[in-house]
């Protein structure tokens, strides 16, 4: 239960967070510097999720960069307990995750009509009102293909909950790898956890799918 409400939780975050840098990169963003912007993104992905985990302690630990900062600009007190708690898991989650939310997102966003936007605009649409009326129901397919990679990867990561979340915060493929380590005849209660994760996984990302599925048009 714990890693399915904190997997839907990072999930709910990572939109947030990453549909404004999308939209920035699809819309905003000039279309020369485009390719430049999401390479940017994309070159931390080619180190390996272990070494970024560390990074991260490094920069959350008490004598890290963040607290080594804060005492540098005259911050008084004990340093942030940043690590090891669910701030640590969650922001290593969310850079984790930043890039299976934002190319789906940014596929979307790309495809949108200019000339849709405009028009809105000239027809006095404010802002919020063209994001809920034109942005968001276009971009359907994007934030449901995020949010299924995204919660996807989440619920079953391993590595980083071990390293950033404690032993307070472990999530369930955690206590999995934990199972088949065990010395013994663990085995098949570690496969058994297994598919019932596995399971679990497809079923809520099947309601969440069928729950946001586009309508379709009635023909006339």
């Amino acid at each position: 239960a714990r890693s399915f409400i904190f997997a839907t939780a990072a999930t709910a975050l990572t939109l947030v967070v990453m549909f404004p840098v999308a939209f920035y990169i699809a819309k905003v963003a000039p279309r020369q510097a485009r390719v430049r912007l999401l390479l940017l993104v994309i070159a931390p992905f080619w180190i390996s999720e272990i070494i970024r985990s560390f990074a991260w302690i490094l920069m959350l630990s008490n004598r890290g960069a963040i607290n080594s900062f804060l005492s540098f600009v005259g911050f008084s007190g004990p340093p942030l307990d940043l690590l090891y708690n669910n701030i640590s898991l969650t922001i290593g989650v969310l850079y984790l995750t930043s890039l299976y939310m934002l190319l789906p997102l940014y596929s979307a966003l790309e495809k949108i009509d200019d000339k849709l936007l405009e028009a809105a605009a000239d027809l006095g649409a404010a802002g919020p009102r063209r994001l809920v009326r034109i942005i968001l129901p276009l971009a359907r397919e994007g934030i449901v293909t995020g949010c299924t990679l995204t919660f996807l990867l989440v619920v079953g990561l391993y590595a980083m909950p071990l390293l950033l979340g404690g032993p307070s915060n472990t999530l369930f493929a955690s206590i999995i790898g934990q199972v088949f380590g065990r010395a013994g005849d663990s085995w098949p209660l570690g496969s058994a956890f297994s598919i019932i994760l596995i399971l679990a996984a497809l079923a809520y990302v099947g309601v969440f799918m069928a729950l946001l599925k586009k309508p379709s048009r009635r023909q006339s």
